[in-house]
């Protein structure tokens, strides 16, 4: 499915005599204090940075997550928040990282092969809905990657072999069922809400369904390809008998 800490400023003791400085060196303290910088910048958890790429890239876009809209959101300079977290390769690959662990421990595996893959697609299609940087990020950069993501894979695949498909076959039709959620959450994210973008636009569509849902439209596909790779299983059991 991411700062030079500058010079510190000199701080008068307690007690100190106050000095009333000529014009000349007035004005050649003021051109030194213009020089002088502002101090060390604020200290950011690696945390705070996540969360707030995570918020910049679901609401506008991984391509408007920069440093410098980095430090305007957490209130800090951009080389503050490089220094924190690294480069933004470094960063996109955390954020979906994170985001996808979070998901995948949502998940509660029932027994029976057809209801692994319902509950990997349906949970699959609300993480894509939920959180579109991991959709926009899939689609321009890389296969999904996390800490968790390889013991979904092994569930899902293990399901559909003891279904009784091939090892190669079982591999495939994961990647069929991932294909399917992945095509149909960019088709709706990309949609989103705009009324030009309505399936029920086109004549037939409206003249057949009516109303068209999403929800509706998901879960058909989803029977379908769950149809198939059970024709799929029995037909490779009627070979082998």
């Amino acid at each position: 499915m991411l700062v030079d800490p500058g010079t510190p400023t000199t701080t008068p003791r307690t007690g100190a005599v106050p000095v009333t400085p000529t014009p000349e060196a007035a004005g050649t303290a003021g051109t030194t204090t213009g020089r002088r910088r502002r101090g060390r910048p604020n200290v950011l958890a690696r945390e705070q940075v996540v969360d707030a790429a995570t918020a910049i890239a679901n609401e506008d876009g991984l391509d408007r997550l920069s440093f410098r809209a980095l430090g305007a959101r957490l209130g800090v300079a951009p080389m503050t928040v490089h220094r924190t977290i690294g480069g933004l390769d470094d960063l996109h690959a955390e954020l979906v990282r994170r985001t996808v662990d979070e998901f995948t421990a949502t998940f509660v595996w029932p027994s029976e092969w057809h209801d692994v893959v319902r509950t990997f697609a349906r949970t699959f299609r609300d993480l894509m809905r939920t959180h579109p940087l991991v959709l926009e990020s899939h689609s321009q950069r890389a296969p999904l990657a996390s800490t968790e993501s390889d013991a979904v894979v092994a569930k899902v695949v293990g399901a559909l072999r003891e279904a009784g498909l091939p090892d190669t076959e079982a591999m495939y039709a994961f990647f069929v069922v991932y294909d399917f959620v992945v095509g149909h959450a960019g088709v709706q994210v990309g949609r989103g809400d705009s009324e030009a973008g309505r399936p029920e636009r086109h004549r037939l569509v409206g003249e057949i369904l009516g109303e068209h849902s999403y929800d509706a439209r998901f879960e058909l596909g989803l029977d379908i390809l769950i149809a198939g790779i059970e024709a799929r299983v029995c037909a490779l059991g009627t070979d082998a008998s």
